[in-house]
């Protein structure tokens, strides 16, 4: 059960999160004003992804008075893993990009010889960029400290739903800077917001199931990642994803409906 002050500290939590997020987007685009080389650019661009981190490292002896980061960092990394985990989760992820390609090809009657990839030197760098950015800077907070909490109080599927929309709306300043205006930029919030919320519920699942934040950052690492190998209009691609990620959602909670649909009595 949920304890009233852990409820308003939670609240806090997300508010600062906004916060810093948004301060530290401000200083982003004074950089890109500035004209700074476009690796200080990059590097301050990953920092904006670690606010959910910077905040729990802020309020961290508030939110845990009895457990040091050293223990809070064991508990959530240090639970044996299995590896098939990670290997069916890759094939679901890889699947769902795959099938929304082939969507997107063949509903626009393009030709499959048309399609183009990232350069092999951009792979890396992309990897990089990936990995240490929200993968790894946001699944401290959002999952492994804010879905935690919550599930004390909901019901595993309720809880990764509110995460989910907390999460996606945290992001909204980028999809108004992402270029598209009018009924572009409408349908581009929508369906950010609807694959968004369905990995939630997709990270949640595992995330319980496993007990280790990693394989939440996994899942977080190859949503990012599978957006940007194949080279195609971001909102056209983010339309087939977000009905993928959904319909994998949809089947989840199908086939776990009372694992989802029941408060946790232990908590990671």
């Amino acid at each position: 059960m949920i304890e009233k002050e852990e409820l308003a500290n939670l609240k806090k939590y997300f508010g600062l999160t906004y916060i810093v997020f948004w301060l530290l987007l401000g200083l982003t685009g004074y950089l890109i004003f500035l004209q700074v080389p476009n690796y200080v650019q990059n590097i301050i661009k990953n920092v904006c992804s670690w606010s959910p981190t910077f905040v729990l490292l802020i309020m961290f002896n508030k939110l845990f008075p009895n457990v040091t980061f050293k223990e809070y960092i064991r508990l959530h990394f240090m639970k044996k893993q299995n590896p098939m985990m990670f290997l069916m989760t890759l094939i679901l992820q890889v699947s769902i990009a795959l099938v929304a390609v082939l969507a997107f090809f063949k509903m626009n009657n393009k030709p499959f010889s048309t399609m183009s990839f990232i350069s092999a030197s951009a792979i890396i760098p992309v990897l990089i960029m990936d990995l240490t950015s929200g993968a790894l800077g946001e699944e401290l907070g959002w999952r492994a400290y804010g879905l935690n909490v919550l599930q004390k109080k909901y019901a595993p599927l309720t809880a990764s739903l509110i995460i989910g929309v907390i999460w996606g709306l945290w992001h909204l300043p980028l999809m108004i800077l992402s270029g598209y205006t009018g009924l572009e930029l409408v349908y581009y919030i929508i369906a950010f917001m609807v694959a968004v919320t369905s990995l939630s519920i997709i990270i949640s699942f595992f995330y319980n199931k496993s007990g280790n934040i990693l394989i939440a950052m996994w899942l977080h690492f190859l949503f990012n990642f599978s957006l940007k190998i194949v080279i195609i209009d971001l909102l056209s691609l983010l339309i087939y994803m977000s009905i993928g990620y959904m319909i994998v959602a949809i089947i989840i909670i199908v086939k776990n409906k009372s694992e989802l649909l029941t408060i946790k009595k232990e908590i990671v």
